[in-house]
């Protein structure tokens, strides 16, 4: 595929990282010259120094020969005109980061389509709906669901006190319906386990399987279950407002306080929040984690929107005994002081927007698509076609390298972990576990023929 990024930012580099292991033909459109020029260095890739939004720089790209384009400045502006004119030149997928309520949904002046955009993408909403999603699940450390629900995946701590450490993975006795797919060990090493391998204390596993199971497999792994009232927002910029309001909106009674710095921004979410408590403070005021209010509170979320300000609110929330800490993480060389100091869940609204640009490479068979906040791995569910190299084979004769393992298939609204024997049917839902250095290989078992065919025709 051949593939245009307009903006060389987090998203835009998390992209030209992925497509390149991808095999695919990119090109990065960045104004400023000395992003453009690190971008220059990192990849093997063309770097045009011009507005993505002008016509003459997206035809220095070759936009009329684009599969996609994809917009992701700081510049919603930018990013709607540059998907407008791409769809000018028939591109056949166009894909733009909005960050702004009023251009995000669509409106009765300008349709999403008449704006000429496939896909529109707001990191900050989906970054809140993420944290949203692990305070109704507290224990884990990442939680993603596949299939409608039917099947979640989540991370967990192996504490020394849970029953699955140091065993090797055949003799662990793990519920029906579930499967471990990945175990990060730290300090670089991730591994797709074998029946031989063992998990040892403080790694962090990934568990697959039937969320009806895994609901519960938190108790049984640690043998309690964390309960989330009270839950304390540092930071109303987009993210923690958008947090605030989908919490009001929960099913969960949620208590919610907000503490943000500016006094002018907080009259204005108050104006929005209606259930919410907005205080004006500093999210790294020691004398803030010792009042009464916060010392009651279960879960803290700092988004505060610098990742230096957040790793300080969650070591003073860890420090206060707080059960469940959330810290937003942009940049990624920071994540492993996160892991350092024991601040386990992390949340990266730039990998959760190239997970959902990902998805769109591959539109006729690929549903969902997810990378870990450690980038060590994928996790992607697709419908296997008829002509794929693996339908109709066993398992055990699909011949798939190790760093690739199916963790669940959905056939006819049952879910299935499978074997060896397990036979993979056409039309099955494959929940797929891969490291980033085998995703390149998916499409030789689980594509179309005429996929691959078109693949290998666009790479001569």
């Amino acid at each position: 595929m051949y593939m245009i990024i307009i903006g060389g930012g987090g998203v835009g580099t998390e992209l030209a990282r992925s497509f390149s292991e991808k095999d695919f033909d990119v090109v990065i459109i960045e104004k400023n010259p000395e992003q453009a020029r690190r971008l220059s260095r990192m990849f093997d890739v063309m770097v045009i120094e011009e507005n993505g939004a002008a016509a003459q720089a997206l035809e220095r790209a070759g936009v009329k020969t684009a599969d996609m384009v994809i917009a992701v400045t700081e510049t919603d502006e930018i990013n709607i005109i540059a998907c407008m004119v791409a769809k000018r030149y028939g591109v056949p997928v166009t894909v733009a980061r909005v960050r702004s309520a009023e251009y995000a949904f669509d409106s009765a002046v300008l349709t999403r389509e008449q704006l000429g955009i496939d896909l529109m993408i707001s990191p900050e909403r989906s970054a809140a709906y993420e944290i949203s999603r692990m305070l109704h699940f507290p224990e884990a450390c990442e939680v993603e669901y596949f299939s409608k629900g039917r099947v979640m995946m989540l991370s967990l701590i192996a504490g020394p006190e849970t029953d699955i450490v140091r065993k090797p993975f055949h003799r662990l006795n793990l519920p029906p319906g579930c499967i471990i797919v990945g175990v990060n060990e730290g300090r670089g090493k991730f591994i797709i386990p074998g029946g031989a391998d063992t998990i040892k204390p403080g790694s962090r596993i990934y568990l697959l399987g039937q969320s009806r199971v895994l609901k519960d497999i938190s108790r049984l792994l640690l043998h309690e279950r964390t309960l989330i009232d009270r839950v304390t927002i540092l930071g109303g910029g987009k993210i923690g407002f958008e947090l605030a309001r989908l919490l009001e909106e929960s099913r969960s009674p949620f208590q919610v306080t907000l503490i943000e710095r500016d006094g002018a921004r907080c009259e204005l979410i108050s104006r929005d929040l209606s259930q919410t408590l907005i205080l004006q403070g500093d999210a790294t005021d020691l004398d803030l984690f010792r009042q009464e209010e916060m010392e009651r509170t279960d879960a803290v979320v700092a988004v505060s929107g610098d990742d230096r300000t957040n790793i300080i609110a969650g070591v003073l929330a860890k420090q206060a005994g707080i059960k469940k800490i959330i810290c937003e993480v942009a940049d990624p060389q920071l994540a492993p002081v996160y892991s350092a100091l024991d601040l386990d869940s992390i949340i990266n609204p730039r990998l959760i927007t190239a997970s959902q640009i990902l998805r769109f490479t591959r539109r006729e068979d690929l549903v969902s698509l997810s990378i870990l906040n450690d980038e060590r791995a994928e996790v992607l569910e697709l419908a296997l076609p008829d002509s794929a190299a693996v339908a109709q084979k066993k398992v055990a004769e699909a011949g798939f390298p190790r760093g690739m393992l199916i963790g669940a298939i959905i056939r006819r609204q049952e879910v299935i972990i499978p074997r060896g024997q397990t036979r993979l049917l056409p039309g099955d839902h494959l929940i797929i576990f891969t490291l980033p250095e085998i995703s390149s290989q998916l499409e030789r078992y689980f594509a179309s023929r005429e996929s691959r065919f078109n693949s290998n025709r666009s790479r001569k």
